[in-house]
């Protein structure tokens, strides 16, 4: 019996790119003290009721997965861990990295961010982590979201 133990297949992917790096908080604000508002959900029901019929205008304008999307699952402690550790990173952020490696190497000076070991600056995005997992959000991965 121990030994099927050790056989068994696990379905986790292990990544073997990119270290994990657990981030420090950004605030002062402990998770505890977040509020994360879980639902609000749209009665479109009651809405229809009172003769406002707002179904038909997100039906047109496809917000059923948006609002589906809302109404879903949401895990309030991992919310709560990204947003004590989130940073906005924008193109003075960028310019602020790239001048302190120059600082710490100043063979990097003149170099572009890619020959400096850097990803390339290509739109701003609020940066966090979990669990030393790292995740950004940017307009992007909103639009898809609706």
């Amino acid at each position: 019996m121990a030994s099927s133990s050790s056989n068994q297949r696990t379905s986790m992917q292990i990544s073997t790119g990119e270290d994990y790096q657990i981030k420090g908080r950004t605030m002062k604000l402990k998770e505890g003290h977040l509020t994360v508002q879980v639902e609000n959900p749209v009665d479109f029901v009651s809405l229809a009721h009172h003769d406002c019929d707002l179904k038909t205008y997100l039906k047109y304008q496809d917000f059923k997965g948006y609002f589906n999307m809302l109404n879903g699952s949401t895990y309030e402690n991992l919310v709560r861990y990204f947003w004590v550790r989130a940073k906005i990173y924008y193109k003075y952020a960028a310019k602020v990295e790239e001048d302190h490696l120059v600082l710490l190497n100043p063979s990097h000076a003149g170099k572009s961010r890619e020959e400096m070991g850097l990803n390339k600056f290509t739109r701003t995005e609020i940066r966090s982590n979990i669990m030393g997992i790292p995740i950004s959000i940017t307009e992007e991965v909103i639009g898809k979201a609706c």
